[in-house]
């Protein structure tokens, strides 16, 4: 919903804000006041094209702002936009220059006059030029057609069998594709196979090479070390520690005769002797096996090279060697098996695409029925709008099978009888795209999910009964949706929730218009006199006035009644 607009400096409008609220606002002041440079604002907040002539003279910008009520679609589109979420509230700006560089700015962050209309397509239909109005979008037309006929049930079915049949499309597709490129696949996943057969890599394999290739690497100085260490153990003329330690244990065996307390010392330092004798022996066996092997250390080295290059290859490690060599095999396996996987999906496609043009036929069906019960509905709308020549149908043509069925929707108007049917969006006229617009939004009322629509005197070419009628009809569909609405028709204005007035005027040589609100009664029955009387305002008039307003106030008695007697007929 719209809550505010602000605007500076465009047109014949210096600086005015307006405030809205939910329900019927009517719009009403002379010809040329400045009426339509509202919806002209509007219009540019919704990313029409900018005129720098449009900017007021003397000035080097114009600025339109509004305020609207965030949506849950809104929300959505500021997400996907990464534009600035602050809450129950979204403002807007867009700013005029004269060198044609003009600003546009969504929640204080800048955005593109694009970005700016894709974030509020789908909150505002303005029907005057009705480049703005989202119904006449055709893009929209299938999915208006399936939400007011409550086809989501039938959507979901076929949408599931849809993705059935796309699923089945893409594996044939990955199994498909040039013969030639598969024959070199095939080729290459075979090389690749052999190399990890015959390399036959086992988990942590490389690991105990590296300590054997350190090994015979260091067999020369690790021979000197441990010959080294064992002649200091053993030695020659008793100077080894295994000698020493045992002369030494034996002389404190014999003291301990003497004084008993040295028997534990001796003890210890016999047990020393025995450990010192057993690992001088343990080197001699580790030099007797210690032995350089050239020979040895280049096939160690060969062989971590083909570990390490097949790693480096396949990005793995060596026990991520024997995983990929797993997954080779299924794929020469499953390329093996291609033509007769081929030949079952090619079944189960068929199938597939079977079940989908079943479940698009049933949607077809259904979008044939809520096309015509929709068309009748717009239809005596229109006849109730002064416009009984006119006719309103819902074309379905064959499409291709897609996710939403295999229809092509498109909404056709005729103004008068014998003009052929035309697409929505070559509709030329603003008072009869008002009135249109009004007869769809009556009909599309619980599934619509505008919330804001604009009419440029949707009553125009009406009067008297008909006039009542399209008074009515807005004051119906502002019951679902906030409605905007400039007239000229004082049955029209009755109805009115909140009474906008357009003034123009005369200031230090220059026109200015302004807007102000009808807040009391008798402000609403003189401007309603003027629209009945013209410049001189009558007691006749005014009493007329008064009269209009009483009828409308019990005028919700009369709708309901009115809905009811249609749903009966």
């Amino acid at each position: 919903m719209l809550s505010a607009l602000r605007i500076s400096n465009l047109a014949v409008i210096e600086g005015v804000e307006v405030a809205f609220g939910p329900g019927l606002t009517v719009l009403t002041g002379e010809t040329g006041a400045g009426k339509s440079i509202l919806l002209g604002a509007l219009g540019l907040l919704l990313g029409g094209r900018a005129d720098p002539e449009t900017i007021r003279s003397g000035a080097g910008e114009a600025t339109v702002e509004a305020i609207f009520s965030r949506t849950d679609g809104l929300a959505q589109r500021l997400e996907q936009a990464g534009v600035p979420d602050l809450g129950d509230e979204v403002s807007v700006r867009r700013i005029l220059s004269r060198s044609g560089k003009g600003k546009a700015s969504v929640n204080g962050s800048l955005v593109t006059v694009g970005v700016l209309g894709r974030l509020l397509q789908g909150e505002v239909d303005v029907a005057s030029q009705h480049e703005h109005v989202s119904l006449f979008d055709p893009a929209l037309h299938r999915a208006l057609l399936d939400r007011t006929g409550g086809l989501e049930a039938l959507l979901e079915a076929h949408a599931a069998q849809y993705q059935d049949l796309r699923d089945l499309i893409a594996r044939m597709e990955a199994l498909g594709g040039d013969e030639r490129a598969l024959r070199e696949r095939a080729d290459l996943l075979r090389y690749q196979l052999n190399e990890l057969e015959s390399a036959r890599p086992v988990p942590g394999e490389d690991l105990h090479l590296e300590e054997e290739r350190r090994r015979l690497a260091s067999a020369e100085r690790l021979r000197r070390a441990v010959g080294e260490a064992s002649t200091l153990l053993t030695g020659e003329d008793e100077g080894g520690a295994a000698t020493r330690a045992a002369r030494a244990s034996q002389l404190l065996l014999d003291a301990a005769r003497s004084d008993a307390s040295l028997t534990a010392l001796a003890t210890r330092l016999q047990a020393a002797h025995l450990e010192i004798d057993d690992g001088a022996r343990e080197l001699d066996r580790y030099l007797e096996k210690l032995a350089a092997d050239p020979a040895r250390l280049l096939e160690i080295d060969e062989r971590l090279d083909v570990l390490r290059r097949l790693c480096r290859k396949h990005q793995v490690d060596v026990a991520g060697l024997l995983e990929r060599q797993k997954y080779l095999a299924e794929e020469v396996a499953a390329l093996g098996r291609r033509e007769e996987t081929l030949a079952a999906l090619e079944q189960k496609r068929v199938n597939a695409e079977a079940a989908a043009r079943r479940t698009a036929e049933a949607l077809t069906a259904a979008r044939k029925e809520a096309a015509a019960r929709l068309s009748r509905a717009v239809g005596q709308a229109l006849a109730d709008l002064a416009l009984p020549k006119a006719a309103f149908e819902i074309a379905l043509a064959p499409g291709p099978l897609r996710e939403r069925g295999a229809d092509e929707v498109q909404f056709r108007f005729s103004a008068n009888a014998g003009e052929p049917l035309r697409p929505l969006e070559k509709v030329a006229s603003g008072g009869e795209a008002s009135r249109l617009l009004l007869a769809l939004k009556r009909a599309l009322a619980a599934s619509d999910p505008c919330g804001t629509y604009v009419l440029d005197e949707a009553d125009a070419g009406v009067s008297g009964a008909a006039a009542e009628v399209v008074a009515r009809m807005l004051k119906e569909v502002s019951r679902h949706r906030q409605v905007l609405c400039i007239t000229h028709l004082p049955q029209v204005a009755a109805y009115a929730d909140a009474h906008l007035v357009v003034e123009k005027s005369q200031q230090k040589g220059r026109t200015l218009s302004r807007v102000h609100a009808l807040d009391a009664q008798d402000e609403r029955t003189l401007e309603l006199a003027r629209m009945l009387s013209g410049l001189e305002v009558t007691p006749e008039a005014k009493g007329a006035a008064q009269a209009l307003i009483r009828a409308a106030a019990l005028a919700p008695r009369a709708v309901k009644s009115s809905l009811r007697a249609r749903r009966s007929a």
